[in-house]
C-alpha cells in the first residue's frame, strides 16, 4: 500500500467537527441560537457529502474574547489525537474574535492537517485564498472588538468620574441606583475592625479569628479570612473615595495599573471611617511589624528593645545562679558576635523604666507631645499632597499628548489642568505653613488616652495582648544606660 493511499484512508477515518458557540447576551440580542447553528452546519455537510462521521461541540454561554472554553479545549484535544479532519463553524467569530488566537489556531490545525471552514464567509483554509481571507476577516473582527471595548471603557470611565459605583458594593454598603448607601449593621462591623487594628493592635489573622469566633458572617455568609480583613482596611471607599480602573484585568493574573491611570473621585461616597483614621491605619501597615516569634514572646519588650550603643536588637536571656535565675535583656551583637560592649540589663527593671517613661509622657508639661503631633500632621499632609501632585503632573502630560493627537477635547484638558493647579496650590500652602488649624488639644488627648491604655494593659492583660496594644503607639525603645531609655512613637 502506498503512502498516499494510507494517508487517504487515515483521513477518511477522521471526523468532521461542528463547533457551535453562543454567549447569553448574543442569543438575547441577535437570536443566534445553538440549534440554528447546528442545523446550518449539518445542512452544509449534507450538501458536501460529509455525513459519515460528525462530532458536535456545543459551547453555551461563553464569550469569544479568549480561548478558555471547555468545549473548545475538548475539540483541540481531539485535533491533537488525530480524530478530526475538518472543523466547521457558521461564522468566524464563533471561534474567536482575536486575530492572534485565530492565527495560532490555524497554525496548530495545519500541523495536524486539519482544515477550517466557515460557511458564512465561504472559505476553507486548505486553500491559500481561504487562509488570506481568514486573516483579513480576523483583523476586522478584532478591530470591531477593540472599538466595542473602547466605547464600554469610555462609558464606565464617565460613570466612575461622576461617582457612580460600577461593581458589587463593598461590605458596609448597599448598592441603590448605582450609588452606595450605608448599611447600618455592617458599617458597625467595619468601624470595629478598624478599631481592633488601630487601637487594640490586633493583626489581620487575629481580627478574622475574633469575628469568626463571635459568629459574625461576611457578605457571602462565609468565614472571615486574612485577605478579607486586609481588603477592608485598605479600601478607600470607607473614607469616601471612589477608585476605579486600578486593576488590569486583561491578563490571567490581575495587577495594579500605573497610578496615573486610576480614576479617583474624593468625597463622593457616604463616609464610614473618617479620613484621619483611615490614613493612620494604612500608614501603620507600611511600618515594619514585629517578627512572629517576637509577637508571641512572653517577654514584654521582646522585639521592641534596641541597644543604644550599636543599634542592634536586644534579646531575652537568663542570668544568676541555678536557684536564683532572672530574666535579662542583652544586645544581640554582644551575645552573638562580641562586637558590642553593651552590658546586659535585668528585664524587670527595663520594663519598669519603660512604664515610668510612659507616665512621664502623660504628665508632660513641656509640650513635647504637642510639638510631635503638629509636626506629624504637617508631614503627613505634605507627603500626601506631594504624591498627588506627582501623579497629577504625569496625568496632565498624558492629557496634553491625547489632546495633541485629537483624542480628547479642549474642555477635558482644561479640567485636568484645573485639578493639577488645585493640588499644587494646596502643596504651596503647606510649604508656606498655611495649613488649616489642627486641633492639637484633641490630638494630645488621644495620645494620652493611648498611653493610659498601654499602662493599663501592662498591668492587667497577658503579655501577648499587651504587646499588641503597645505597638499601636510605640515603634521601639532604645536603652542607653541605667534608667536612660528613649521611647520612639509610631508615625502619627
Amino acid at each position: 500500500m502506498s503512502g498516499k493511499q494510507h494517508k487517504d484512508q487515515s483521513f477518511n477515518l477522521r471526523s468532521v467537527a461542528l463547533y457551535c458557540r453562543v454567549s447569553t447576551d448574543e442569543q438575547a440580542r441577535e437570536g443566534v441560537s445553538l440549534d440554528e447553528q447546528q442545523e446550518r452546519l449539518k445542512a452544509y455537510c449534507r450538501a458536501m457529502g460529509w455525513l459519515d462521521q460528525v462530532q458536535i461541540f456545543v459551547e453555551d454561554g461563553y464569550s469569544a474574547k479568549n480561548m478558555e472554553r471547555p468545549e473548545l479545549k475538548r475539540l483541540l484535544h481531539a485535533v491533537k489525537n488525530g480524530s478530526v479532519s475538518r472543523i466547521m463553524v457558521t461564522k468566524l467569530d464563533r471561534m474567536s474574535r482575536r486575530l492572534l488566537d485565530l492565527l495560532n489556531l490555524i497554525d496548530l490545525l495545519q500541523d495536524y492537517e486539519v482544515s477550517f471552514v466557515s460557511i458564512s464567509e465561504s472559505f476553507d483554509t486548505n486553500t491559500p485564498s481561504g487562509r488570506l481571507t481568514l486573516q483579513v476577516l480576523g483583523a476586522v473582527a478584532e478591530f470591531e472588538r477593540e472599538r466595542i471595548r473602547e466605547r464600554v471603557f469610555e462609558n464606565m470611565f464617565h460613570a466612575a468620574s461622576t461617582g457612580k459605583w460600577l461593581t458589587q458594593s463593598p461590605y458596609g454598603y448597599d448598592l441603590v441606583d448605582k450609588s452606595l448607601v450605608i448599611n447600618d449593621k455592617e458599617s458597625e462591623i467595619v468601624r470595629r475592625v478598624y478599631d481592633l487594628y488601630l487601637n487594640e493592635g490586633l493583626g489581620f489573622y487575629s481580627i478574622a479569628r475574633r469575628l469568626n469566633e463571635e459568629g459574625i458572617p461576611s457578605r457571602q455568609r462565609k468565614e472571615w479570612s486574612i485577605r478579607a480583613v486586609k481588603l477592608m482596611l485598605t479600601n478607600p471607599a470607607y473614607k469616601g473615595t471612589l477608585v476605579w480602573n486600578r486593576k488590569d484585568s486583561s491578563k490571567a493574573q490581575r495587577k495594579d495599573k500605573d497610578e496615573t491611570e486610576w480614576v479617583n473621585v474624593e468625597d463622593c461616597i457616604p463616609v464610614i471611617i473618617k479620613k484621619p483614621i483611615w490614613e493612620r491605619v494604612n500608614k501603620r501597615m507600611e511600618q515594619p511589624s514585629l517578627a512572629p516569634r517576637a509577637q508571641t514572646s512572653p517577654h514584654l519588650m521582646g522585639g521592641m528593645l534596641k541597644c543604644g550603643n550599636c543599634g542592634s536588637g536586644m534579646s531575652i536571656g537568663f542570668s544568676g545562679s541555678l536557684n536564683k535565675r532572672y530574666r535579662v535583656y542583652r544586645c544581640s551583637a554582644n551575645k552573638n558576635k562580641g562586637t558590642c560592649t553593651s552590658k546586659q540589663y535585668r528585664a524587670d527593671r527595663v520594663e519598669e523604666w519603660f512604664k515610668e517613661g510612659l507616665l512621664q509622657l502623660v504628665e508632660d508639661t513641656t509640650g513635647v507631645l504637642t510639638i510631635m503631633a503638629k509636626e506629624a500632621v504637617v508631614k503627613s499632609e505634605w507627603e500626601q499632597l506631594e504624591q498627588k501632585a506627582n501623579t497629577a503632573k504625569v496625568r496632565y502630560k498624558r492629557k496634553i499628548e491625547a489632546y495633541t493627537s485629537g483624542l480628547i477635547e479642549l474642555d477635558d484638558l482644561n479640567e485636568e489642568k484645573a485639578r493639577l493647579d488645585q493640588i499644587l496650590t494646596g502643596l504651596e500652602k503647606v510649604v508656606q505653613g498655611e495649613v488649616e488649624a489642627v486641633d492639637i488639644g484633641q490630638v494630645q488627648k488621644e495620645l494620652n488616652n493611648k498611653v493610659n491604655n498601654i499602662i493599663t494593659a501592662m498591668d492587667l492583660l497577658p503579655v501577648e495582648q499587651a504587646k499588641g496594644i503597645i505597638q499601636t503607639l510605640i515603634q521601639n525603645v532604645i536603652i542607653h544606660g541605667d534608667e536612660d531609655i528613649e521611647i520612639r512613637l509610631q508615625p502619627l
